[in-house]
């Protein structure tokens, strides 16, 4: 705790909270702010800066004690002013919560309290945090979830919407932006105060604002001003997000029916940073090689990547700024909705990135499927809540829109999207609000369907049976085979595609109770039950059928549909309705399909099975029948770009790459990798922008101590986002023994920063020798990297030493973590799932083993 005596200094001492009910997390209703001023010293060149607020509110009910959120700052100078003021005393928990106690009741009405503080700047990227870029300092923030409460003190819940007024100041050599506008400077002893304008009412993780020598261009086009900032010397990489924000920005305007509810929309590309970006309001913050980018040499993939991820977050200015969630149990849809509609805005303003055929619901269902995962709306006390399944939270979601809106047609939905945020802007709300106006939009039961994918885990099994023109639909909970899961039912509307050698149709059907029959227009031959690949379900054909879809499948269906029809015979796999083998058979057969993308998924699940599959005594098969089928799209599309080529073809050619150098260890792969990689450490111009990334990994996982010098010395002189961003992935393939050793090591240095782990340690898991080499060097180093990672990812960090399909692993993550998980909120939620996954795939290979290798001795 800490304590303050007579307006002195407050010290800080956390208190166990093992013992915590989960009310603890949540702050008193007793008062709540009306307005907040914030007055901040900001010295990038220090390790920590002070300032002082003044939070006007009104308290509720007769108390002695108010609430108000806090973490990691020193106080002083805590005073209540109003009808009987008073110097109160303070005490820190380690929830997020500061006890503040007056020595008298506070009686109802309006009051200010008034404190100064001080504080280090944090270095794991999260709070009002420090970096160095180019040998500069720079400040930035990041405060979603539950972080501004390390930055100043606060009513940090979203509930609480109120405009903040911030001033700043800086040494007069730094540039300073937060949400609004500057509305004023003032010169003094070499520093300069800014004074920004009131925010409108925002929730206090909207609050942002940055400092350093930064660069900026103007952002033509917008019905607001606007800019693309950047450190030093990188503001030529940010025209192509410029050019594109006025293109996203108009069509979410458009799609709203509302105009831009801020007063200026500044974009920011931070070098260091926690997520892929984040939507403060009015100054929205981006890991900069998501903004910063060469429109002349970028590839297509990474020009999608930008306008898709810009999309997000300004679809959030309206969904999530405009109208809040009331809490963060909410926070599902908040990231569902800005996923559904980045991906609306993206094909609607660049069709020619064919991202329609992103499926985001294959990322997460195999996830889903498990008795340990939580569903996507579920209670939240604490950050380690928040981040529990915050992935599935934004794929599951995106995906379960996209079928209502398929339901209930285009046109209803986007008329209830826009009555909803008529009807709440600059209020708080919950899932149930939007659902009830989709509802009266389409006069459909929209809640029914929300509430049985979202307030429940996993999804249906949807079982399909034809018989002329009846067809039976009847449901389950999908499940891997073995498991034991209590029985639910869902209200599922149904995408059929269905037909015959004359004509095809399309049809939902909603399926609300365990088995229904319809009638359909004509008898088929064939049927698809997930049509366009928009239902959040898996699917079931008696082997007859499913045998008469496969056959036509390569002309009936559309790409969308045949990487849905892949994805869902990879899961009959895990559910037991086929074998190994014939799950390879089916996939295999796509490997020459006509598009390029269907190809890229079909290899991607090969590769997955081959990592459940393989061992010592099939790999040489394994690595025959992979490359074999890679060298089919190789004979069709080439290992070089050509001029004028289909980008999708060219966006495929480093998964051929990839399994040619790596798993086929292919010497003119592997020199035209090393060949490439000289060529781009040198002129970053001078290599293929589609497949320099894989030429680089695989040169680093083949080269020797003089190429990881210069890829380590280019990593940190490079200005180029790209280039650091690819430099990165590739030191993490360095070869086994030393060289992965050195570059371990190397991680723990402040070259490398705390979001940027993730990135070097990805290329780690490849190859046994290299991944047990990796865990043995983190399980050593385990302090120095639980201290370096943003506190919110330390719960990821058991899935990333022992996933996969051996059971050792997982017994020595759980010896290792079982007694930490007191300490760090979450180990035991990610031990569970570890367990669940583990022995699935175990399970899994131990049934399906023998038919795997009977087909690959057969090819």
């Amino acid at each position: 705790m800490y304590r303050i005596v007579n307006g002195g200094l407050v010290t800080v001492a956390l208190l166990s909270c093992t013992s915590l009910s989960a009310n603890e997390f949540v702050l008193s209703k007793v008062a709540k702010p009306i307005s907040q001023a914030v007055q901040l010293s900001l010295d990038p060149a220090r390790d920590d800066f002070s300032g002082s607020t003044q939070i006007s509110l009104n308290v509720l009910n007769a108390t002695k004690v108010l609430d108000i959120n806090g973490l990691a700052y020193t106080a002083s100078n805590v005073t209540l002013s109003g009808n009987k003021p008073c110097e109160m005393s303070a005490t820190m928990l380690d929830t997020g919560i500061v006890k503040l106690s007056c020595p008298h009741t506070i009686t109802p009405g309006e009051y200010t309290l008034s404190l100064d503080f001080t504080a280090p700047y944090n270095r794991q990227s999260v709070g009002l945090y420090k970096t160095i870029d180019g040998d500069l300092p720079y400040l930035f923030t990041q405060f979603e979830m539950s972080d501004a409460r390390r930055a100043f003190p606060l009513f940090d819940e979203p509930e609480y919407k109120i405009p903040f007024q911030l001033t700043i100041s800086a040494p007069s050599s730094e540039k300073v932006y937060s949400n609004t506008p500057e509305v004023g400077t003032q010169q003094q002893d070499g520093m300069t105060i800014h004074t920004f304008a009131p925010t409108q009412i925002i929730s206090s993780y909207l609050v942002a604002f940055a400092v350093g020598q930064f660069e900026e261009i103007e952002v033509k086009g917008m019905s607001v001003p606007g800019r693309v900032i950047t450190t030093k010397g990188k503001i030529a990489s940010a025209k192509y997000a410029a050019e594109q924000m006025p293109i996203v920005l108009g069509a979410l305007e458009d799609y709203f029916g509302v105009d831009y509810p801020f007063a200026k929309l500044d974009s920011v590309a931070v070098p260091e940073f926690p997520f892929g970006a984040m939507e403060n309001a009015g100054l929205v913050t981006y890991r900069e090689d998501i903004l910063l980018l060469d429109n002349a040499s970028a590839t297509q993939s990474a020009r999608q990547r930008t306008v898709s991820i810009v999309g997000h977050e300004l679809a959030h200015q309206w969904y999530g700024n405009l109208v809040t969630m009331a809490w963060w149990n909410d926070l599902w849809l908040n990231e569902a909705f800005a996923s559904w509609m980045a991906a609306k805005i993206t094909h609607q303003t660049h069709p020619e990135f064919e991202s329609n055929l992103r499926l985001p619901k294959n990322r997460v269902m195999s996830l889903d499927a498990r008795l340990s995962t939580k569903p996507i709306r579920k209670p939240i006390n604490n950050e380690a809540d928040i981040m529990d399944g915050l992935g599935l939270a934004y794929s599951k979601g995106e995906a379960v829109l996209a079928m209502v809106e398929n339901w209930i047609g285009e046109s209803a939905f986007k008329a209830g999207i826009r009555q909803y945020i008529q009807d709440h802007a600059y209020k708080n709300t919950t899932a149930d609000d939007l659902w009830n106006a989709l509802a009266k939009a389409s006069g459909k039961d929209v809640p029914q369907v929300l509430r049985t994918f979202i307030e429940q885990s996993s999804y249906p099994l949807v079982k399909v049976s034809l018989n002329g023109d009846q067809l039976t639909l009847s449901q389950q909970r999908f499940v891997s085979a073995g498991t034991q899961a209590p029985a639910q039912i869902w209200t599922v509307p149904v995408s059929l595609k269905f037909g015959d050698a004359k004509q095809s149709q399309q049809q939902t059907l909603l399926l609300d109770k365990p088995s229904q029959t319809f009638t359909l227009p004509f008898a088929p031959t064939w049927v698809f039950p997930d049509a366009d690949g928009m239902g959040y379900y898996r699917w079931l054909l008696p082997e007859q059928q499913l045998s008469a879809l496969l056959a036509t499948a390569k002309t009936a269906l559309n790409p969308r549909e045949r990487l849905a029809l892949l994805s869902g015979a990879d899961a009959l796999l895990d559910a037991g309705f086929i074998d190994g083998g014939a799950l390879l058979n089916i996939v295999g057969e796509f490997v020459d399909d006509q598009h390029p993308q269907v190809v890229a998924s079909a290899l991607g699940l090969l590769q997955a099975q081959k990592q459940t599959f393989i061992d010592a005594s099939n790999h040489q098969l394994w690595a025959k029948f992979v490359t074999a089928r890679a060298q089919l799209a190789v004979k069709r599309y080439g290992l070089s770009t050509v001029d004028g080529e289909d980008p999708q073809i060219s966006k495929l050619r480093p998964t051929l790459i990839a399994l040619l150098g790596f798993e086929g260890q292919d010497p003119n792969v592997i020199a035209t990798a090393t060949k490439q990689t000289q060529a781009y450490l040198t002129q970053s111009d001078a290599a293929d922008p589609y497949l320099i990334g894989t030429y680089l990994q695989i040169a680093a996982f083949n080269g020797d101590d003089t190429l990881l010098e210069q890829m380590q010395r280019q990593f940190e002189i490079t200005k180029d986002a790209q280039q650091r961003t690819h430099l990165l992935y590739a030191l993490g393939y360095a070869p086994a023994g030393k060289l992965q050793q050195q570059i371990l090591a190397y991680s723990l240095t402040d070259a490398i920063t705390a979001p940027d782990l993730s990135y070097l340690y990805a290329g780690q898991l490849y190859r046994d020798d290299r991944k047990q080499a990796f865990r043995d060097w983190a399980y050593a180093h385990y302090a120095a990297i639980a201290s370096k990672l943003p506190p919110f990812a330390l719960p990821r960090l058991p899935g990333y030493l022992a996933s996969g399909c051996e059971l050792a692993p997982l017994e020595r993550a759980e010896v290792f973590f079982t007694p930490k998980v007191e300490q760090v909120a979450g180990y035991g939620r990610s031990l569970a799932k570890l367990n669940e996954q583990v022995n699935d795939c175990v399970i899994l290979k131990q049934r399906e083993q023998a038919s795997v290798v009977s087909f690959l001795q057969q090819q």
